[in-house]
């Protein structure tokens, strides 16, 4: 005999603990809470615009990092939220009235929250309420112990409109590096909303700007090279809108090219990060290769009809919906993509006189400190024989866990490179031999005070980069002449530094080979 029955599935209060190990970045994180207030704002336009235009300000979202309380603000001047607006707001995963547009999943604010720290605490006041609310979130409490999230209410003034959110006991520190991927993300998200001026963002107290609008190439005839999507481009039935376009010499580069995809006028994936699909920019993973078309071919796509991951930072096809839309994007830009290949930038532009002069100025204001003179006058070396013992230690302590990458060079050196936090005392890098024949370790020392002034992640690039470019030549010049002269080391090295050139001219070679093999077999 069958029996029937049913039950629910529900979603226990462990979840909330579980979201600390969502795959948030710190910018996509802050970025639902700046969602939950500019759609707020969308919501109560007709309310809250002539609000804010009478105080003579934009909607502004201000986020401040307490680095030595470990404690995270996220203030806007929104509409506010009534007592019932916030407890609404507090259930998971149960979309409200105003759930919608970039709020439209009811999570961001909980699941975020969640993420960043295991206790945060909402203040709001909604204008015209003459009352401020408060609600205060322990994840653990809750989680384990089946603890309420306790309200309670002051009052307030008729034109009072704010809603605060604090989050302490965080989950993760911010770096310096992060706070400026904070700035350049969000700057990059919320382009639409800064450049309007409907949105200000501030940063601990410093304010937030779009990236610069891109500089397009110009044809023959002298129009920017720069095309709408037409009005028939749709993917799975979902019409996309947008552009694409080449940018013009010196404006370029690997981080600026690619298709930044939006939706609701928020940007999902984009500069410096953009989508480059494979079909068009080649190379093996998402970054696509570091070729002319990479550098130079951008565009911005519209997907209002497409869902997007759970934190906001990928788009989710469905069926063949992104091959569909890579084999259209494919055939509408071949002749920009072929134009592209064939300007190369001013390679000099960099490097004029004027440039240099005024770099150096700057450089030796820095190298005539006294702290340079102590650092080159009164620093004493240990003996050769000292630092080479040294350095052996240093390399036979390595852990595996200490490496963080390993290849090899022309099928004979292999390179591994170590991350350490040793002291803030101890040398920024050490380069030695590895205990394998033809293997050579680069062990970097992170609590080196020089890596602070390294804000950006091209910096990092760039300084690991040089790092490698050493320690290879010094390999190639002690295997050639067994003892290390510099002047050899410089000579070793300047071959090395024309790889970088070399490849990309090489890629494009590939490219033009394949669009002419294409041609032919078409």
């Amino acid at each position: 005999m069958t029996v029937n029955s049913e039950t629910d599935l529900l979603i226990g209060p462990q979840a909330l603990i579980a979201y600390s190990r969502l795959s948030y970045t710190m910018w996509h994180a802050l970025a639902e809470f700046i969602d939950n207030s500019t759609q707020s704002r969308k919501n109560y336009e007709n309310i809250i615009d002539d609000i804010l235009r009478d105080e003579g300000t934009p909607l502004v979202v201000k986020i401040n990092y307490n680095r030595l309380e470990r404690k995270i603000t996220i203030r806007d001047n929104s509409i506010g939220m009534s007592h019932d607006d916030l407890v609404a707001a507090l259930k998971v995963a149960q979309p409200t009235a105003d759930s919608r547009g970039r709020s439209k999943y009811g999570m961001g604010m909980k699941t975020a929250a969640c993420w960043i720290g295991q206790k945060w605490k909402v203040t709001t006041s909604e204008w015209g309420s003459n009352e401020e609310w408060e609600a205060n979130v322990d994840v653990e409490a809750i989680a384990n112990r089946n603890a309420k999230v306790p309200l309670s209410m002051r009052p307030a003034t008729t034109d009072s409109h704010f809603t605060e959110i604090e989050i302490t006991q965080l989950n993760r520190n911010i770096q310096k590096r992060t706070e400026e991927n904070i700035r350049l993300f969000l700057g990059s998200m919320y382009r639409n909303d800064l450049i309007s001026g409907n949105l200000k963002l501030l940063y601990n107290g410093d304010e937030i700007n779009a990236p610069d609008e891109a500089s397009f190439d110009t044809d023959p005839q002298g129009s920017p090279m720069k095309t709408e999507l037409p009005d028939d481009f749709v993917v799975g039935g979902k019409q996309i809108t947008g552009w694409f376009g080449v940018l013009r010499k010196g404006a370029g580069g690997r981080k600026y090219g690619g298709f930044s995809l939006f939706q609701n006028g928020r940007q999902i994936q984009g500069f410096p990060n953009a989508w480059k699909p494979t079909a068009i920019f080649s190379g093996v993973d998402e970054e696509g290769a570091n070729n002319l078309v990479a550098q130079r071919l951008v565009g911005v796509l519209n997907m209002d009809g497409f869902d997007v991951s759970h934190t906001k930072d990928t788009v989710l096809y469905k069926g063949d919906e992104e091959a569909e839309l890579e084999k259209k994007l494919t055939e509408i830009t071949a002749d920009y993509r072929n134009y592209a290949k064939k300007r190369r930038g001013d390679k000099t532009q960099q490097w004029t006189r004027e440039k240099v002069r005024d770099l150096v100025q700057n450089m030796g204001q820095e190298f005539a400190s006294p702290e340079m003179g102590d650092a080159l006058n009164n620093t004493i070396l240990p003996p050769l024989d000292a630092i080479v013992a040294s350095n052996q230690r240093q390399a036979s302590a390595l852990a595996p866990d200490d490496y963080v990458a390993q290849f090899v060079v022309g099928n004979q050196l292999s390179v591994r490179i170590a991350l350490q936090e040793r002291s803030e005392n101890d040398q920024y890098v050490t380069i030695v031999a590895a205990a394998e024949p033809n293997s050579i370790n680069i062990i970097i020392n992170r609590l080196h005070p020089y890596y602070e002034s390294l804000e950006t992640s091209e910096a990092v690039d760039e300084c690991i980069r040089q790092f490698i470019h050493d320690a290879i030549s010094e390999y190639r010049v002690h295997r050639q002449q067994a003892n290390i002269n510099p002047d050899s080391v410089r000579r070793a090295k300047d071959a090395l530094l024309r790889v970088q050139e070399l490849r990309i001219d090489n890629a494009a070679a590939r490219l033009e080979r394949e669009d002419l093999n294409t041609s032919v077999s078409g």
